[in-house]
């Protein structure tokens, strides 16, 4: 009786300890497939570095010397609303332009006195976000299919940057607390979480140093290796619509300022929608406030601002550099929009002759345009005095003249196509 009872526990023993061995082998193939990857039927992966394995929930108090508001004005630049430092006097705004075949994109350096770089900011572009099963047949299994279509996308954008797909730790735990502690995990999560793990190589570069979300903003946020360890870089991922809006920013990890700007930088960063129209409405600001501010850097950053809404409207760069060449001291401010102009049009469209730099065919168009406009003049002043009596007004005579000379300009462009100027 007692041998008969001996082997029932035996054989109980054993089948339970076959039963753990069973529940636990999902938990190990999950760690293998994360460490080591897996290439069968269900799911293929290569080994993830472990980086990848865990992100976090974000949390950023105000700063502390931030709370003079007059220091700082919120813009509507391309399609966010940035805190400037427009008032601030360790701050100095140089406009970042970066000429590419789609169009420029935008940006600005934030310097101090010296000339050191406190904070950037760099505009990219917007792309449309998506998960993905591509062929993994392990995440199109009904069972495992309909736990993740249960997932919002607004679970699924937050839990790539913030969930912790590491298991919990059994650190001093015996096998059967073990055990215990890795059940709360269930198998759907396991799935869950290789989901998660599959899209963030599609998600975040693969040299990603570090994933945070932060709520309040709905936002991603990835640290990047940089060639200087003393500057903090990272991009800030916003989501609207399905469309994603990033935006790289790099901040002096010494200076406390630069901390602090980058904290109120994201804590008050917003999307909003770009048209052309938006340009109007932040024109019509710069030109409210005096004039000497509209020839430094605080009018600067208005038609900047304005610029981004319309990015071919020539005359937006004519302005800016017209408005800083009145200014003093402002060639550092004005040597981006030089250079942009120059790759752009042909010309700096300078009004400044030491800094006047144009292609042979944009300084055709100059001297055509200018002679035209003395003819012009020319005519309107003579047909003040001569011919007032066949016209209503002198405005009506001017009005014949110049739709007269664009006539004129239009044929010369046509039949002086060949010529060149040395």
């Amino acid at each position: 009786m007692v041998k008969k009872l001996i082997y029932l526990i035996i054989t109980l023993a054993l089948f339970a300890g076959a039963g753990a061995l069973v529940a636990i082998a999902p938990y190990h193939i999950y760690t293998l497939t994360l460490t080591e990857g897996v290439n069968t039927r269900f799911l293929t992966m290569t080994p993830t570095k472990s980086l990848f394995y865990d992100g976090e929930d974000l949390k950023i108090d105000a700063p502390a010397d931030m709370h003079d508001e007059s220091l700082y004005q919120t813009f509507h630049f391309c399609n966010f609303e940035l805190p400037m430092p427009i008032n601030h006097p360790l701050f100095f705004m140089i406009p970042i332009i970066k000429i590419e075949g789609v169009g420029p994109r935008l940006g600005a350096s934030f310097q101090n006195g010296k000339n050191v770089e406190l904070f950037n900011f760099m505009v990219e572009r917007s792309y449309k976000f998506e998960t993905t099963s591509g062929d993994q047949k392990l995440f199109t299994l009904p069972i495992f299919k309909n736990y993740i279509s249960r997932k919002s996308n607004e679970e699924v954008w937050g839990d790539l940057f913030k969930k912790r797909l590491s298991l919990p730790s059994n650190e001093g735990k015996s096998f059967f607390e073990s055990l215990v502690t890795l059940r709360k995990v269930s198998y759907n999560d396991l799935v869950y979480n290789l989901y998660i793990l599959y899209n963030r190589r599609f998600s975040v570069p693969d040299t990603t140093v570090k994933m945070s979300f932060y709520a309040d903003k709905n936002m991603g946020i990835v640290e990047l290796p940089g060639p200087d360890p003393k500057v903090l870089y990272e991009r800030l991922y916003i989501i609207e619509k399905g469309l994603i809006y990033p935006i790289v920013i790099k901040t002096r990890r010494t200076d406390t300022s630069a901390m602090n700007y980058r904290s109120k930088f994201i804590r008050e960063i917003n999307y909003k929608s770009s048209s052309t129209d938006s340009a109007i409405s932040i024109y019509a600001l710069y030109k409210q406030i005096p004039y000497n501010q509209r020839v430094d850097q605080q009018g600067m950053t208005y038609l900047y601002s304005a610029w981004s809404h319309d990015l071919d409207n020539r005359d937006f760069v004519r302005v800016i550099i017209l408005f800083l060449e009145r200014g003093k001291l402002n060639l550092k401010y004005l040597k981006p929009f030089y250079e942009f102009a120059y790759k752009k049009f042909g010309s700096t469209l300078s009004s400044a002759s030491g800094y006047l730099n144009e292609t042979a065919a944009e300084a055709l168009k100059r001297k055509i345009s200018e002679e035209l406009e003395g003819e012009v003049k020319k005519e309107a002043d003579q047909g003040v005095i001569k011919s007032e009596g066949q016209f209503s007004t002198p405005e009506d005579k001017i009005k014949f003249n110049l739709q007269k000379a664009k006539d004129k300009k239009i044929n010369t462009d046509d039949s002086d196509s060949s010529l060149s100027i040395e």
